[in-house]
């Protein structure tokens, strides 16, 4: 039998293991990066340690017998690659050390890089952001391009763990990203890396028909975003604007517990916000806790395609509580929540421990959450006509 086969057997042993033995999930709310557990107390898994499991069996056969010397780690880590592949779930991934460090760093909104948001789109890790004054952003990289390749490496069949861990590294240290615009050939990006410190928060006031009205963007659901979003929801508030415009395009997700707090800037204290619940959770109602920063300032929420995981966790309480209406794009449709497990060899098992629906019940991973207008930017224009559109409609409504 080859090793490769040896592994797929290790992969299945170790599939049914981790989910009797595991428990996989400890209480307290999850949290997102695609809704991440990072924060609350977590559960090591440790398999193998008594010598008479399977895999435990097949690893020491060869480290003992194998005719060359035998990189245990290695397989290992090869083994839980395999078991979280033959889940089939593209949330759920084995991270090794660097991978998971990756991960916290994400959340933390700063980095070294080259200032591209990408996200899991399928198979393909797409560009759903360009922060300005970044590397890329002195590129003809564009949102919606596919990463193809990774300093000359295919990155075909790579998790969005996989292609940000291999993208980021050390300041002032070359990479060159391969990507590729609908059908047309690849494009290659030399870039230097640098330190990316990401805003989760950008605001201003807009002047539409005689009205003043707020714009707010969040760009990911990080720790500390809804304080920041807050804090400029009451500056924009000082400065007499009538109504608001929250942008939440592009936004892949984060925090769960940035999502619940970001929903209570405009929701009051004790609404419900989301609904999460799985075989080894018990259903959760989360819900906000304060009072919130807007008043009864008219809302308007800009979705689209790109609005994931905690943008919509936010913009499905917002629609179900009539507090907001939602203009753009169907959203992306990701309703499953992750946590980690740490491992003892450093790394994690970041895997789908729940599902999540919004206040009404409304079931997100069947199509997504829908807009109440449907407006699609043309990119052949220099316009951006849904924020156009949701400007218009929160000046009508102030």
């Amino acid at each position: 039998m080859s090793i490769r086969r040896v592994l797929v057997v290790v992969g299945a042993v170790v599939a049914v293991l981790a989910v009797f033995v595991a428990g996989v999930i400890v209480g307290g709310h999850p949290e997102d990066t695609g809704l991440t557990r990072l924060d609350d107390p977590l559960r090591s898994v440790v398999l193998g340690d008594s010598g008479e499991d399977l895999p435990s069996q097949v690893l020491d056969a060869l480290r003992r017998d194998y005719y060359e010397p035998v990189d245990v780690e290695k397989l290992q880590r090869a083994s839980a690659d395999a078991v979280v592949e033959a889940l089939g779930d593209p949330y759920t991934d084995y991270l090794d050390p660097d991978e998971l460090e990756a991960l916290r760093a994400r959340n933390d909104g700063a980095y070294f890089g080259v200032g591209l948001q990408v996200a899991q789109r399928g198979a393909a890790v797409v560009v759903t952001k360009v922060f300005p004054d970044s590397p890329a952003s002195r590129t003809d990289v564009r949102v919606g391009d596919r990463i193809s390749s990774i300093d000359g490496k295919s990155a075909a069949g790579k998790t969005l763990e996989e292609v940000v861990g291999t993208i980021r590294g050390p300041e002032g240290t070359p990479v060159r990203v391969g990507v590729v615009t609908g059908d047309a050939p690849e494009r290659i990006l030399d870039l230097e890396r640098a330190r990316i410190r990401v805003s989760a928060v950008t605001s201003r006031v807009e002047t539409v028909d005689g009205e003043k009205v707020g714009y707010v963007a969040l760009a990911q659901f990080t720790r500390g975003a809804s304080d920041a979003l807050r804090e400029a929801v009451e500056d924009l508030r000082g400065t007499g604007v009538t109504a608001l415009v929250l942008d939440l395009r592009g936004d892949p997700g984060g925090l769960v517990t940035e999502a619940v707090g970001v929903s209570g800037v405009f929701l009051p204290d004790d609404t419900e916000v989301v609904v999460t619940e799985g075989l080894h959770s018990p259903r959760q109602e989360l819900r906000t806790d304060g009072d919130p920063a807007t008043g009864d300032l008219p809302l308007v929420v800009l979705v689209n395609r790109g609005s994931a995981s905690a943008s919509e966790i936010v913009a499905g309480a917002l629609r179900d509580a009539d507090r907001a209406t939602l203009v753009g794009e169907r959203t992306f449709g990701k309703a499953l929540v992750q946590s980690t497990i740490p491992l003892r060899d450093g790394g994690a098992l970041k895997l789908t421990t729940a599902r999540y629906l919004t206040p009404s019940g409304f079931d997100l991973a069947e199509r997504g959450l829908p807009p109440d207008v449907r407006v699609v930017d043309d990119p052949a224009t220099p316009r951006d006509e849904a924020l156009r559109r949701g400007l218009a409609l929160a000046a009508a409504a102030g």
